[in-house]
């Protein structure tokens, strides 16, 4: 299961994960970020990974493709520093 509390903060967002970021719960976060890009072209993202469990590679892939639109994570906790970390040395190794 994950839970995602959305919050607007002057003309950002910042969306709250707790739970799981695998199998189906992948997809209806991917849905719920491209509508807040459909309905705010531009919009500031903060994604806070501080109390997600587990993240399964489907889950990695969204979180690669968020941080390439210039999505920002908060992140606490060893797994969760790891898949962000590795985003960023992936990027890092493309560029």
């Amino acid at each position: 299961m994950l839970r995602v509390i959305t919050k607007i903060l002057g003309a950002g967002y910042r969306l709250e994960l707790h739970g799981i970021l695998g199998g189906a719960w992948v997809r209806l976060l991917e849905q719920h970020w491209r509508e807040i890009l459909d309905d705010t072209p531009g919009a500031a993202i903060t994604v806070a990974l501080r109390d997600v469990a587990f993240i399964d590679a489907d889950g990695e892939a969204l979180l690669r493709r968020m941080a390439d639109q210039g999505v920002v994570f908060e992140v606490s906790g060893c797994l969760n520093r790891y898949v962000i970390e590795r985003l960023q040395l992936d990027a890092a190794t493309k560029a």
